[in-house]
């Protein structure tokens, strides 16, 4: 953003929308799992689609590209925060609701609150992302998956609101979903719903799966601490965890962030970690991986904000 002016100017045209929170300054250390990240020039939260249409209308208008921030569970702010307009699609915007076996779902519900509404209403499918921390929408952009399942199984259709405020449809044959990626990342818009296909199931077995998926999270990743979640992709035929493990990258610290003891993909913010503390133990884990084994991880996480170097 140019100019002290052009903020005020654009925060009061924002906070004229009805359903908008509009936010200065806001600590986006707040606003994601790991608890770490500078502020947002402006953080906006749209309470409903409407709302939302209205923001990117304004946005557009403005010459201003938003950053886009789910329940923060796969990113990491940098310690600069981050300059111009960040929507946050979480905590709003997370109607569920059904239509035979097709859960229709708004991008700020987590996915935990889906597995188990749709368990409640007898529909299963989704059971492999019981342990996943973050949104639908966050999840549809990596494509979230884990215990054998991804998104891109059950996913029919996604809504996004388009920078002209009107809402675009995609057909699942129209999104490339690949390893913790989607062509959705790429999209000029910002998603607002999607259609989730799901099978008829008894309630009480799919209730039983997501709870013994919860278990085994619980028991295996470090769930105490705050986290980003897996920080490395899986390297093909391979675990990001076992190479991390067997390099012997447990326990190594930057600071305050270390690796986790209980999960060698699982770095953790052992208090008042900040993101440079992260991002150097990122880069420290995936030299220790290549020196040992020849093989460069790949980051999971996302990065936003202001580099300080």
């Amino acid at each position: 953003m140019s100019s002290a002016g052009t903020l005020t100017k654009l925060t009061q045209r924002l906070s004229e929308i009805e359903g908008v929170v509009v936010r200065e300054g806001e600590p986006l250390a707040h606003h994601t799992s790991f608890g770490i990240g500078g502020p947002a020039d402006l953080l906006v939260t749209p309470s409903n689609v409407e709302a939302l249409q209205g923001l990117m209308r304004v946005l557009t208008e403005a010459g201003v590209r938003p950053a886009i921030l789910g329940n923060g569970s796969n990113t990491i702010v940098r310690d600069e925060g981050v300059r111009g307009v960040v929507i946050r699609i979480a905590g709003t915007l997370s109607r569920i609701h059904t239509e035979g076996t097709l859960a229709i779902v708004e991008a700020g519900a987590t996915l935990a609150s889906i597995c188990f509404y749709c368990a409640q209403h007898g529909l299963a499918g989704l059971e492999f992302a019981a342990g996943i921390p973050g949104t639908l929408g966050g999840g549809l952009i990596m494509n979230a998956g884990a215990n054998g399942g991804e998104m891109a199984d059950i996913t029919e259709w996604v809504e996004l609101v388009e920078p002209d405020g009107t809402i675009k449809r995609l057909e699942a044959a129209d999104i490339d979903f690949d390893y913790r990626h989607s062509s959705l990342r790429d999209e000029p818009g910002v998603i607002v719903r999607a259609g989730l296909r799901l099978q008829p199931c008894d309630s009480r077995e799919v209730h039983q799966r997501l709870c013994d998926t919860i278990a085994v999270r619980c028991a295996k990743q470090p769930v105490s601490r705050p986290s980003a979640g897996c920080i490395f992709k899986r390297p093909l035929g391979d675990y990001a965890g076992r190479l991390l493990e067997e390099a012997g990258a447990k326990g190594m610290r930057v600071g305050s962030a270390a690796v986790s003891d209980k999960h060698a993909n699982f770095m953790v913010n052992l208090g008042g970690a900040t993101a440079d503390d992260v991002l150097k133990l990122i880069e420290e884990a995936r030299e220790l991986v290549h020196d040992k084994f020849g093989v460069w991880l790949e980051p999971e996480v996302c990065v936003l904000g202001e580099d300080s170097n």
